[in-house]
């Protein structure tokens, strides 16, 4: 399986692209540009849910906090 680019490299790759494309409209920089801010916005309350929960490794299914680390990290988001 391919490595995910974080991110925070992945948003500041987008917003260079917004800056490079050329796009007669805009609209090709313009929603490139808010892609990276979202992504950005998304990590962040991301980040925050999973500071706002504790560790339960007691738990018989496993850990639902560590279980979510994983994820985050899976796709470019660490803690």
């Amino acid at each position: 399986m391919m490595q995910k680019t974080d991110t925070e490299t992945l948003a500041s790759a987008m917003r260079i692209l917004a800056i490079e494309i050329e796009s007669e409209d805009g609209i090709a920089k313009a929603a490139i540009a808010e892609a990276a801010d979202r992504l950005d916005e998304l990590a962040a309350i991301a980040l925050e849910l999973l500071k706002s929960t504790r560790c339960e490794q007691s738990l018989p299914d496993g850990c639902p906090r560590c279980a979510l680390s994983v994820r985050l990290a899976a796709i470019g988001i660490r803690s």
